[in-house]
């Protein structure tokens, strides 16, 4: 009985219920994982195996003002990649058969990495803006998003486990933007584990080169690839890391024809993740014509993305309005996504499709523009600006002009009734197609648009040759404290800066029909007032002193009209004065009110055309445009005050270095520019000293501070003091100098204080400002859009309209969602002979055998007026190679004016140039007109307009 037993419980029937067992648990395994958890597992499945393919929405039509398409979206073919196991595993076999498809028919891949590398092999970060700021913060944004901050982080605070503070974040920052573009690279061939590409053999292989650098992985992947090849594969590799970070969606690899397309579908078998699909592509019919005004599309910048993303953008993919009306009116183009939900196999492919949500396009928005006149105003500004340049030096009444660098400029046409803008022009121009079409924006063109330091460097060594300078390239583009340049001068031509909108210019002689109106309207003159004019302005020496302003007018018996035509400054000045002395008299015996008040008379009828605002009032400072724009200012009491004492500072530390102030004896050169090894004390007194000079300027106006020079003196010394007993720069000189401590501080004490209470709060109250600023110099600067404008309101008869670009918005199906009717923003009292007076004067200018434009004027039919100016950049310009600006303002019909044209040309040295650009304007404005009147042209392209009419979107690319 026990041998049975012992025989039934032997090894081989130990290992049978050992298998019995274990194939109990796998069955009862499966039995959980199919029957239990099926349906869990059966969404994790259908999850993993979904995809949501976004789809764009075709951006809203933009439209002149005849229905002519001047934005507008065609449709595409694109390569994407998407991220799967599979498609992961053969990524380089894939990209290589890829871009070898692309190669093969002349396609590029979509490269938008701001990490560059240049003909020389040398590393750049070219980030598609040009000031310093933006650059700075899109440098540190990029690399914060490659994880790059990590590294650092570590690196600096080791031991740092909180949240960083505010001065460590700003060290930090410092530390990431100083982190070179190469040393960059290396940390992105390391980061993206681009050592695969060398198809480690084993773990210990992968191992050795994980461990390496990055620089030392580049080192072994230029033996088999070129460094360009390397960057091909980064890019995509950036593009899925940026893209993981939005979920599993495609990456678009490149944009390409549909022939291309076709190779790609019959190989899409041999290429997991690798798919086909089409986009709208942003189109520009037109191409360059109004792209001050259409604008550009482009990426997300990094510093926008947090603002993008709550407004349901997909930062790494969308396309938003990058200036003009694609940006003023993104929320109205934008349209709205739709997207299709499939199911993907193992190669990222789509096997079934779910759900398709369609998108909705954007509305469209109707611009005032005419595509003839503006194309007119372009082409003419272009002709005319290359003309100058071929003239390069003339010599006329006014001494010797060099033309060489007019290569920038502006036209604006405007309804004079409305305020519609009929033609906005700047140049250079771009073509915004360049923006929108995948690939097109190379390096190349990309440092036309978006010059770095290279760029001036070569600029400015040609400039400085070519124009003759006693000057380096760091007088005229100095680096800031980033080692950035920057355009101080305003030499180099900018094709996205918008001359018509934000280029402030001083608007010279035209500004003189303002001076008229004010004059007349106060009635410190009539329409026939005359005065005998001179060369030299000798009148109002108890203002002027011994200066005596020249007058270029050829001196003579003249009357308002005269003074208009011929440009007379002699007889604004003393128009300017006579409106002063209306409400201050007498310098001796006039209270300060008083003073302030005839200070600011000009400014009272500037501010009610448009041209600044009170900065005391509540009038909004714009021209109400919808794009955007500066905002010049006119000369009045507060506003030249405030620029002054802004400005004191700057003053101050260069004639205290300079060891004198004008016209004042010498001191012993004192330091007060704040730098960085300064002690805290000596920094304190600095500050201390700068602000007691303004806190005694700002009392200029409420008082005469003149009175307050020995109390002024002897707060200044112990200030002065403290800086002599803290800097021993200072002490060291007073030293050489040989004198006491005591004397020097005194001396510096009282040139400071007299240089305060006497020049500067002189200066501030004294009316030569509104004499200068009556002829259009001074302190006023405007854009051509206010100027146009002020012309506008004052031929009008006074009624100042609001300025527009957008006439409607419209739906998909052309129903109109919002109308924009003319808006009048204030009105201005002019009275009828007043008006009829200034007119004629204007029309004097434009035709009168003395008239400043009646060369180009004099023989066009119909009935125009006009005012030429010329305006200084600087006093020293020519050292630096600059010419005075150009400016002509005109309206036509002089009866019944219907549109006003301004231009400005950038070192164009006379108004007049700009009438050759009005009357191509007007040639085709009034082209039907003109050829009932069998009128011959200037200009072949303007009584019969080149451009075809597009009223019908192209759907293919």
């Amino acid at each position: 009985m026990n041998k049975k037993k012992n025989k039934f419980f032997n090894r081989y029937t130990a290992l049978i219920s050992t298998m019995f067992i274990i194939f109990g648990v796998i069955l009862g395994k499966l039995i959980y994982l199919q029957v239990y958890k099926y349906a869990d597992y059966k969404d994790m499945s259908n999850n993993r195996s979904r995809r949501f393919v976004a789809e764009n929405a075709p951006r809203g039509i933009i439209y002149d003002e005849h229905g002519n398409i001047l934005a507008t979206n065609v449709q595409s073919y694109t390569i994407t990649f998407t991220s799967t196991d599979e498609s992961n595993a053969s990524f380089y076999d894939t990209m290589n058969k890829t871009f070898k498809i692309l190669k093969d028919n002349g396609e590029k891949i979509e490269d938008d990495m701001q990490l560059k590398i240049d003909a020389n092999k040398s590393y750049y970060f070219d980030f598609n803006v040009s000031d310093a700021e933006s650059i700075k913060a899109l440098n540190i944004r990029f690399k914060k998003d490659r994880g790059l901050d990590d590294k650092l982080k570590k690196k600096l605070f080791p031991k740092k486990t909180s949240d960083l503070t505010s001065s460590e974040q700003n060290q930090l920052d410092e530390a990431i933007y100083k982190y070179s573009p190469e040393d960059t690279f290396y940390y992105m061939i390391e980061s993206y584990n681009m050592y695969e590409m060398l198809k480690p053999a084993s773990k210990d292989e992968t191992k050795k080169y994980q461990a390496m650098s990055g620089k030392e992985i580049l080192a072994l992947l230029l033996k088999s690839y070129s460094l360009e090849d390397v960057r091909k594969y980064m890019v995509v590799k950036d593009a899925i890391k940026m893209q993981s970070f939005k979920g599993y969606k495609p990456v678009t690899l490149a944009t390409i024809k549909k022939q291309t397309s076709f190779i790609f579908y019959q190989r899409l078998n041999d290429l997991p993740g690798i798919d086909v699909s089409t986009e709208p592509v942003r189109s520009y019919p037109y191409g360059s014509v109004a792209s001050a005004i259409l604008g550009y599309i482009g990426s997300i910048d990094g510093g926008t993305q947090a603002r993008y993303e709550e407004k349901g953008y997909d930062v790494s993919t969308d396309k938003i309005g990058k200036a003009g009306i694609e940006s003023a009116f993104e929320s109205i183009l934008k349209g709205t996504k739709g997207g299709t939900t499939v199911k993907v196999n193992s190669k990222g492919r789509k096997t079934e499709e779910l759900f398709k949500l369609e998108p909705s396009p954007g509305m469209n928005v109707h611009l005032t523009i005419d595509k003839n006149i503006q194309y007119s105003a372009e082409r003419s500004l272009q002709e005319e600006l290359q003309d100058l340049q071929k003239q390069k030096v003339i010599n006329d009444s006014t001494g010797s002009v060099d033309l060489t660098n007019a290569t920038r400029g502006a036209v604006v046409v405007q309804e004079v009734k409305t305020g519609r803008i009929l033609a906005l022009a700047s140049y250079p121009n771009f073509d915004p197609n360049i923006f929108s079409t995948p690939g097109a924006l190379t390096s190349e063109i990309s440092k036309q648009y978006f010059p770095r330091n290279e760029q001036y460097e070569a600029f400015a060594s040609d400039f400085i040759l070519r124009q003759g300078l006693n000057k380096t390239v760091d007088d005229l583009f100095p680096k800031n404290k980033d080692g950035i340049r920057e355009d101080r001068y305003d030499l180099y031509p900018k094709p996205l800066y918008d001359y018509a909108t934000f280029g402030l210019t001083p608007p010279g002689s035209t500004f003189k029909p303002l001076t008229s109106v004010a004059a007349l309207q106060e009635g410190v003159i009539t329409p026939g007032y005359t005065i005998q004019t001179k060369k030299y302005y000798d009148l109002n020496t108890d203002i002027f002193g011994d200066t005596k302003p020249e007058d270029e007018a050829t001196p003579a018996m003249t009357d308002l009209k005269r003074a208009l035509a011929v440009s007379s400054n002699y007889y604004y000045y003393n128009a300017a004065i006579r409106m002063y002395k209306k409400y201050a008299p007498s310098e001796k015996d006039s209270t300060i009110a008083q003073k302030v008040q005839g200070l600011d008379m000009l400014a009272k009828y500037a501010w009610q055309t448009g041209l600044g605002s009170d900065p005391n009032g509540t009038q909004k400072a714009g021209t109400g445009i919808e794009i955007p724009e500066n905002f010049g200012q006119v000369y009045n009491f507060q506003s030249f005050k405030n620029n002054t004492i802004n400005l004191i500072n700057f003053n101050l530390v260069g004639y205290a270095e300079n060891g004198a102030f004008p016209g004042r004896q010498s001191i012993v050169k004192m330091d007060l520019q704040l730098n960085s090894d300064d002690s805290d004390k000596l920094a304190d007194a600095k500050k201390k000293i700068k602000q007691m000079v303004k806190d005694e300027l700002n009392q200029v106006g409420t008082k005469d501070i003149r009175g307050d020079f020995d109390n002024f003196y002897k707060a200044l010394v112990p200030a002065v003091q403290e800086i002599y007993d803290n800097s021993p720069t200072y002490q060291q000189r007073v030293k050489d100098a040989n004198v006491s401590a005591k004397s020097a501080v005194n001396s510096a004490a009282r040139e400071i204080a007299n240089y305060v209470i006497y020049s500067v709060s002189t200066e501030l109250m004294s009316a030569t400002q509104i004499a200068y600023g009556a002829i259009g110099q001074g302190m006023d600067t405007f854009t051509p859009l206010q100027l146009v404008g002020y012309i506008s309101t004052v031929v009008n008869g006074g009624t100042r309209y609001k300025a527009h670009l957008v006439d409607k918005i419209t739906d998909k199906d052309g129903k109109v969602v919002e109308e924009f009717k003319p808006e009048v923003l204030n009105k201005i009292d002019i009275s009828p002979e007043n008006l009829a007076a200034i007119k004629l004067g204007m029309n004097m200018a434009n035709t009168a055998d003395a008239g400043t434009a009646s060369s180009v004027m004099n023989k066009f039919p119909i009935s125009s007026g006009g005012k030429t100016g010329t305006a200084t950049f600087r006093q020293d310009q020519s050292e630096y190679g600059r010419e005075a600006f150009g400016v002509y303002v005109t309206f036509a019909p002089l009866d019944d004016p219907q549109i006003a044209v301004c231009t400005v040309l950038y070192d164009g040295g006379h108004g007049y140039f700009g009438a050759n650009i009005a009357k191509a304007v007007y040639e085709t404005y009034f082209r039907d007109q003109l050829k009932a009147m069998n009128y011959a042209p200037q200009y072949d392209y303007t009584l019969n307009p080149p451009l075809a009419d597009v009223k019908v979107s192209p759907t293919t690319k």
